[in-house]
């Protein structure tokens, strides 16, 4: 009882109103602050400057310019490094040496327009379908497309058709030179993938079915946009791998795995595969900046060499095993080839000139040349590529009649 009694006692004298009372009644202390010391001015020795009384202030700009405190502004002074936006790499604004354009040059100097191919003995047409390519702001394409006259380009196309034909060229090539050229200028999709391309002028798309040249043979229009979007996207992945300075993805990797792609995805879609995987239409050739021309040129020479090669072989067998009649008889001869060179940014497309009464010995002749490190060209280049390959598929569609037959490899079951 002593215990809880003694403990009772501490609780009320700690809860007691009293002891508030006894605390109001001891004598208020303020603690005052320490007075703060004044600052020395002995480090900094600068003579004091006499300021103007405000009713003797001259407010005139004559005495406000003889007061002014002028600053030499530092690089890190008054700029905030992160709100400055990024400059463009120079191997972007500027291509590195010997891909500083390609105004009147080429990858290869056998071709007429090269300034080393000797121009003497050799009678051609200096063209390049990429030449007519101009890139305007969305808000001025409907008005200088008003401006073209398109019966002036019709002439224009048809002069330069039989110019082409004069110069020896054949008329699959000649087709396809002037389809690259004369993109952006006539519809050449299906309107069924305007609303999944909105960045692209509605020109370009048509409701004609027959009328489409980008469009799927035997498969879906969903596929094809599906097959299109990274030649769409190439451009970037070019001019990205320039600024990252890739080590192994370079520009010109980019170019042949999305031109493969595509091209992988057409003859699926024209059931021409089989008949690709031995026997394609064009071969690609793909070397980094620092390799000469002269080097993509004898690259591209051998394999197109090669391939016409395999052709006559295929034709000749083909020949032998069935009867063709008379008539039939010219679509024995080996088609145009062709080949895609990309040496950096810069691609070209080029058609071969076998060995033949005309030509002492085998050559190459441009089409189109294309530079996918300039910004604003994306979709022509694309859409340039797609019609490339399309036409190859289209050809090879016409063709397949007169190949023979896949070797179909049928692989043993070990489990048999």
């Amino acid at each position: 009882m002593t215990i809880l009694h003694d403990y009772a006692i501490k609780v009320w004298a700690y809860i007691s109103p009293r002891k508030t009372q006894k605390a109001r009644e001891k004598p208020f202390q303020f603690k005052v602050p320490a007075i703060p010391t004044k600052p020395s001015f002995k480090q900094h020795r600068q003579p004091p400057q006499q300021l103007l009384s405000p009713p003797d202030r001259d407010l005139s700009p004559e005495s406000r310019v003889n007061i002014w405190q002028t600053r030499t502004p530092s690089p890190g002074s008054d700029v905030d490094i992160t709100l400055v936006p990024m400059s463009p790499p120079d191997s972007v604004v500027r291509s590195p040496e010997g891909h500083d354009g390609f105004e009147g040059d080429t990858l290869f100097n056998t071709s007429p327009i090269s300034p080393t191919f000797n121009k003497s003995d050799y009678q051609d047409v200096e063209v390049d379908a990429n030449d007519d390519t101009i890139v305007v702001d969305d808000g001025g394409y409907l008005e200088t497309h008003k401006g073209i006259s398109f019966d002036e380009r019709l002439l224009k196309q048809q002069r330069q058709g039989q110019e082409l034909q004069g110069a020896g060229w054949p008329e699959d090539a000649i087709f396809l030179f002037q389809k690259i050229n004369n993109r952006g200028y006539e519809p050449i999709m299906p309107i069924e993938w305007v609303d999944d391309l909105p960045s692209l002028p509605a020109d370009l798309f048509t409701e004609v079915p027959d009328k489409p040249f980008i469009k799927p043979a035997l498969g879906t229009h969903y596929h094809a946009q599906l097959a299109l979007s990274p030649l769409l996207d190439l451009g970037a992945y070019v001019r990205d791998s320039i600024v990252i300075r890739a080590p192994r993805r370079q520009p010109q990797y980019h170019v042949k795995r999305a031109l493969t792609k595509y091209t992988s995805w057409a003859m699926k879609d024209g059931n021409v595969d089989a008949h690709w995987s031995t026997l394609p239409l064009f071969e690609t050739v793909t070397v980094s900046k620092d390799v000469p021309s002269t080097v993509l040129e004898s690259r591209t020479l051998a394999k197109l060499g090669a391939l016409h090669s395999r052709w006559e072989s295929a034709l000749a067998a083909r020949a032998t095993t069935s009867s063709f009649t008379s008539s039939s008889s010219t679509s024995l001869e080996v088609p145009t080839l062709y080949g895609v060179s990309a040496s950096h940014t810069i691609m070209a497309f080029v058609s071969y000139l076998p060995l033949s009464k005309e030509n002492r010995a085998p050559g190459l002749r441009l089409i189109a040349m294309f530079d996918f490190g300039k910004e604003g060209f994306d979709v022509w280049n694309a859409l340039a590529a797609a019609i490339f390959v399309v036409h190859c598929r289209n050809r090879m569609v016409q063709l397949r009649e007169y190949l023979p037959e896949p070797e179909v490899r049928v692989e043993d079951d070990p489990d048999v």
